[in-house]
C-alpha cells in the first residue's frame, strides 16, 4: 500500500536508531565510569548485591582498624609492664644486697630509700599508663560522697580542689590537725604532713599524702595561716570508692552479633597500692613502705636498734614478694601477648576477607572493558546503519509522487 502520512519503513528506521543510540550511550557511559551498574535500570538486583558488598567492605576494613589500634593498646600496656618486671629485678637484686649482715643500719636504710623510690615508680607507670586517655594499669578509685569534695570551702579563706585517689585503698580516711600540720589515717596508717603558709590570695599548696594515695591541693582565697588551714581541714573525710579497671571490647569483624567478631583486652592493675589487683604487688608495696613495725623496711629503716635479725626477716620477704609480684606480672604479659598475637592474626584474616570480597564485588560492579569495547564498536556500527537507513526511508515517500503525474 503507498501512502504519505504514515511512513513506516522511517518509523522503523527511528527506532532502530533510537535504540542503537541507547545502547551505544550505555557503552560510552560504563567506559567512562569504569562502572557495570550506574544505575538500578541497569541490573536491579545486581544493585542490591554491591550495595550489601559495600556495607560489608566498609565494616571489614573500619575492623582492620580496629584490631589495629587494639595491637597498638596492648603493646603499650605490654611495654609499661616489661618496665615494670625490670623494677622487680631491680627490688629482688636489692634484697639479696640487704640481707647481708655485713652492712650497717644506715647502709640498710640508704637500700630502703632506693626501694621507696622503685615503688614510687611502680605506682606512677601503673597510674601514668594511658591509650588515648584510657587508663590502662592503674586504679580506678574514685571519691565517693565525703566531706573532703571538690570546691569544698574551707571558712572564708580557702577550698579543695584537685583531689586524687585513684591509688588509695577502698574506705574513709579521716583528717585530724594540730597546728601546722595535718594527719590522715585510713584505719591501718597514719600519715602526717608540715602544712604551708598561704601568703597571699590565689596562692595554692598540694599535699599528697603518699603511704594512703590521696592527694589534694588547697586554693586561697585570701591570706591563709597554716594553722588556720589545720582548723578548716581538721575533721574532714574522704570516703574511697572501689573502681575496676574496665575490659576494653573491639569488633574486629563485619557483623556485630557473630561469634568471634568482638574480641576484650583486660585492663590490669600492677599497682602496689592497697587497692591493687595482685595481692603479691601490694604486699610488696606494704612490706616496703610500711612504717612504725619491726617487719617492714620503712619502719626499720627509722630504727636504730634493728637488729640483724631482723633487716634479714624483712629483707628475705622482700625477695619473696618480689619474686611472686614477677610471676603474676609475666602471666599478666604473657595473656597480653595472647591478645596481641590473636589480633594479628584476626588483622590479617580482614585484610583478605576485604579484597576477596571486593574482587567478588568488582565482577557484578565492574566494567569488563574488553567486552564493553566490542558492544561500543557494536553500537557504533549499528548508528551508522540506522542513520542511513532512515535517510533512505525518509526518501520513499517521493516515488508516490510519480503516480500523481
Amino acid at each position: 500500500m503507498a501512502v504519505i502520512n504514515t511512513n513506516l519503513a522511517s518509523l522503523l528506521a527511528q527506532n532502530s536508531l533510537n535504540t542503537a543510540q541507547g545502547a551505544l550511550a550505555t557503552s560510552v557511559q560504563r567506559l567512562s565510569s569504569g562502572l557495570r551498574i550506574n544505575s538500578a535500570k541497569d541490573d536491579a538486583s545486581g544493585l542490591a548485591i554491591i550495595q550489601t558488598m559495600a556495607g560489608h567492605i566498609k565494616a571489614l576494613d573500619q575492623s582492620t582498624l580496629n584490631a589495629s589500634q587494639a595491637i597498638n593498646l596492648a603493646q603499650t600496656a605490654d611495654t609499661s609492664m616489661s618496665t615494670v618486671q625490670d623494677i622487680l629485678l631491680r627490688i629482688q637484686q636489692l634484697g639479696v644486697a640487704g640481707a647481708n649482715g655485713s652492712l650497717s643500719n644506715k647502709q640498710r636504710g640508704a637500700i630502703v630509700t632506693e626501694l621507696a623510690s622503685l615503688n614510687t615508680q611502680i605506682n606512677s607507670i601503673s597510674t601514668g599508663t594511658t591509650y588515648n586517655g584510657i587508663q590502662l594499669l592503674g586504679s580506678t578509685n574514685t571519691l565517693g560522697a565525703g566531706t573532703l569534695q571538690n570546691g569544698l570551702p574551707l571558712g572564708t579563706s580557702g577550698a579543695v580542689s584537685n583531689i586524687n585517689v585513684s591509688s588509695a585503698a577502698a574506705g574513709t580516711i579521716t583528717f585530724t590537725a594540730a597546728t601546722g600540720s595535718l594527719s590522715a589515717f585510713n584505719g591501718t596508717t597514719t600519715q602526717t604532713i608540715a602544712l604551708a603558709t598561704l601568703a597571699n590570695a590565689g596562692d595554692s599548696a598540694n599535699y599528697n599524702f603518699n603511704q594512703l594515695g590521696i592527694s589534694f591541693s588547697v586554693n586561697a582565697s585570701q591570706a591563709f595561716t597554716d594553722a588556720a588551714q589545720a582548723t578548716a581541714l581538721g575533721g574532714k573525710t574522704a570516703i574511697v570508692t572501689a573502681g575496676t579497671i574496665s575490659t576494653l571490647k573491639f569488633q574486629v569483624g563485619g557483623s556485630p552479633t557473630a561469634s568471634g567478631d568482638q574480641i576484650s583486652v583486660a585492663g590490669f592493675n600492677i599497682g602496689t597500692t592497697a587497692s591493687a589487683g595482685s595481692s603479691n604487688m601490694s604486699a610488696l608495696g606494704t612490706l616496703i613502705t610500711g612504717a612504725g613495725t619491726t617487719t617492714q623496711l620503712t619502719g626499720l629503716s627509722g630504727n636504730n636498734a634493728a637488729t640483724d635479725a631482723q633487716w634479714n626477716t624483712a629483707f628475705t620477704s622482700l625477695q619473696t614478694n618480689a619474686t611472686a609480684a614477677l610471676a603474676d606480672i609475666s602471666t599478666q604479659r604473657a595473656t597480653l601477648g595472647a591478645a596481641i598475637n590473636q589480633l594479628g592474626y584476626i588483622s590479617a584474616n580482614l585484610v583478605a576477607q576485604s579484597a576477596n570480597e571486593q574482587a567478588a564485588r568488582s565482577t557484578v560492579a565492574d566494567t569488563n572493558y574488553s567486552a564493553e569495547t566490542s558492544m561500543l564498536t557494536k553500537g557504533q556500527i549499528l548508528q551508522q546503519a540506522a542513520t542511513a537507513m532512515l535517510a533512505q526511508a525518509n526518501q520513499m515517500p517521493n516515488v508516490i509522487l510519480s503516480l500523481l503525474k
